[in-house]
């Protein structure tokens, strides 16, 4: 189940996901200047909004594909001066193209335009959608959204971390729960087409999430 949050909607597990009218959307400067430009706005920030957390980790870009099959994997950053670790959030926002993420074992297609705020502790891994999965023909879309095989994803993390491989699915609340997994290949995540995607995936689209053929 989802609930809502003042942008998009938040999963069980505490992660929150924005698109489009999930979003603020508003006129980027006051209507008698008669200039052009709206906003999208994912998040009003941590300032105004103390759920929504202060990211102050590292941030760029990657570029996925179809053959770019991320291990699955969480994050972690010291709780203090001590050597006690504690999970932290991943922010990736879709720029372009049509991504799948998996969050918790579950599989989720993500369309261009949308953040996706991994709660803490979830492991989750990424891969751009099959090339030709169109989602307005699905009825998810109302808009045409081809994927064309991949997307281009901004990362940020709430704090330093690095990359924590695991096999583990489930919610990972303290650091003595993880375990490490070095066989990456082992837990990259799986080959998709757009079949398995239409039996077992959830499709993200504006404020809400469903599968094609629940069961």
């Amino acid at each position: 189940m989802a609930q809502p949050a003042e942008t998009g909607f938040l999963l069980s597990n505490g992660t929150q996901i924005i698109h489009g009218n999930g979003s603020i959307i508003r006129r980027a400067y006051p209507p008698e200047t008669n200039l052009p430009g709206i906003l999208e706005i994912f998040s009003l920030g941590h300032d105004k909004d103390a759920t929504c957390p202060s990211f102050c980790g590292a941030n760029g870009l990657f570029q996925f594909d179809t053959t770019c099959r991320m291990p699955r994997h969480v994050h972690m950053s010291p709780l203090g001066d001590g050597p006690e670790l504690g999970y932290v959030v991943e922010k990736i926002i879709v720029l372009n193209g049509v991504a799948i993420a998996e969050l918790e074992g579950e599989i989720y297609v993500v369309p261009p335009k949308t953040a996706v705020l991994i709660g803490r502790g979830v492991p989750h891994t990424w891969v751009a959608a099959p090339p030709g999965l169109d989602l307005h023909a699905l009825g998810v879309a109302d808009e045409s959204v081809i994927s064309d095989g991949q997307f281009l994803a901004v990362f940020e993390y709430e704090k330093a971390t690095t990359f924590y491989p695991t096999n583990q699915t489930h919610v990972l609340k303290e650091e003595k729960e993880y375990v490490r997994c070095d066989d990456l290949h082992s837990i990259r995540i799986k080959e998709m087409d757009e079949e398995y995607l239409k039996q077992n995936a959830y499709f993200v689209w504006g404020k809400s999430f469903r599968k094609l053929n629940p069961h």
